[in-house]
């Protein structure tokens, strides 16, 4: 028996952690009247996340899967709906709420995995306060450091890798009683949540044993209140990615989700709701220049969350 369902996507509250693999998922930030009152340092462990105020997500997929599927079988394995030939850009804020699609038909069952293949560009725009204060860097004109206990993202593109004497940063500061008014520009993050080493640094891609994914580095499998979740690098909908020399040629990365209760669709059941959760989702993390730390963030994670009404 199949089923016409109405479909709706939401923001609810987050974590699907894109942590970079040498890094672990950071604690919440302490937030006092809307100040951030953490001590944030080079220091793994003084890193802490917040909800960002926007995202800006290239959707390819996202789909309910009949069974666990692979990166060989999620095409086969999951009824989609979303598919997009081109990536869909989705900007959300917390509390917004937008239509991936219309009506879809789901045949009545029970569903324990989902897939959602994305871009490796995940964009966030986002200001925060603090208790104290920090250096920003404000690269126009040439660049220059700017300390502040208010900071927003500029428009800029990167990854922790490109942080050096050049491009120290991603955030721009001021003092809160400044006059000058931040506006917060879209960062976005270029490098995918895949990229994976070994224990000789050698680049290493996700595989299969016995039907199931295996995880290219113990960071890229992981558990939410939703479910489990692993993230693989991929070269196209179809292929794994590859690596030349440390270089890899994915173009998106598809995460499979086993959920903790599998949604389960009756003949009673008249909607799904999609859900893609914002809570701390960005990571506010400390990197040291030339003996100066400059405050920076980066996404670290998303969640993916069906209820069927």
């Amino acid at each position: 028996m199949k089923k016409l369902l109405k479909i709706t996507s939401f923001v609810l509250a987050l974590g699907l952690y894109l942590a970079p693999v040498t890094e672990l998922q950071a604690a919440v930030c302490n937030v006092n009247a809307d100040e951030v009152t953490n001590t944030i340092g080079t220091a793994e462990s003084s890193w802490c996340t917040v909800t960002p105020d926007y995202a800006s997500f290239p959707l390819f997929k996202l789909g309910l899967c009949s069974k666990i599927p692979t990166y060989e079988s999620y095409q086969t394995d999951c009824t989609f709906i979303v598919d997009n030939v081109a990536a869909q850009d989705l900007e959300i804020f917390k509390g917004s709420s937008l239509s991936l699609t219309g009506d879809v038909t789901l045949p009545a069952g029970s569903y324990p995995a989902a897939v959602i293949l994305l871009g490796n560009e995940i964009s966030l725009k986002h200001t925060q306060t603090f208790s104290n204060v920090y250096n920003g860097w404000e690269a126009s004109g040439g660049g220059s450091t700017e300390i502040g206990d208010r900071c927003s993202t500029r428009t800029s593109s990167g990854s922790q890798d490109d942080i050096d004497s050049s491009m120290r940063g991603f955030f721009n500061c001021v003092d809160q009683d400044d006059a000058e008014q931040l506006t917060p520009g879209w960062f976005t993050e270029t490098s995918g949540a895949y990229l994976a080493v070994d224990v000789s640094d050698n680049p290493v891609t996700c595989s299969i044993s016995n039907g199931v994914i295996v995880e290219a580095s113990p960071e890229l499998a992981f558990t939410t209140d939703s479910g489990s979740s692993v993230v693989c690098g991929m070269f196209n909908d179809t292929e794994l990615e590859e690596y030349t020399g440390s270089v890899s040629d994915a173009t998106r990365q598809l995460v499979v989700q086993t959920f903790t209760d599998p949604v389960v669709i009756s003949g009673s059941s008249s909607s799904i709701d999609f859900g893609m959760k914002l809570d701390n989702m960005l990571s506010l993390e400390g990197y040291d220049v030339s003996g100066t730390t400059y405050i920076n963030g980066f996404v670290d994670g998303i969640e993916f969350v069906v209820t069927v009404q």
